[in-house]
């Protein structure tokens, strides 16, 4: 028993890493490709394998958008980044149905 809750341990990141209808969470480029700002101001996120399960449009087949008109846009960069910085599991929230695959939310987990 005590081999098998080492090894769910060692292989649990890996197992989580994945998108599904609602968002993608990972460690690292598990999480996201890529994060790109752009000239309107909003910040692309690049999905991750798996990306067709996502709910949504991504833009350019591709992306997850953060915009810069989200009330907490601030934290929800930094929480991208520090995520992926130093390498703590990422959530990625879309709103489903949204016609540019608009991120809702992150969360970074210890």
């Amino acid at each position: 028993m005590r081999y098998f809750l080492f090894l769910l341990m060692i292989i649990s990141p890996t197992v989580l890493a994945e998108c599904n209808p609602t968002g993608c969470i990972g460690i690292g480029k598990e999480a996201l490709l890529s994060v790109y700002p752009n000239q309107t101001g909003h910040i692309y996120l690049q999905a991750p394998a798996g990306k067709e399960k996502l709910n949504c449009k991504l833009v350019k087949g591709h992306f997850m958008v953060l915009k810069n008109t989200h009330p907490v846009f601030d934290a929800m960069y930094s929480t991208v980044l520090t995520a992926l910085s130093t390498q703590k599991q990422l959530t990625v929230r879309i709103v489903e149905n949204s016609e540019d695959c608009e991120v809702t939310y992150v969360r970074m987990f210890m």
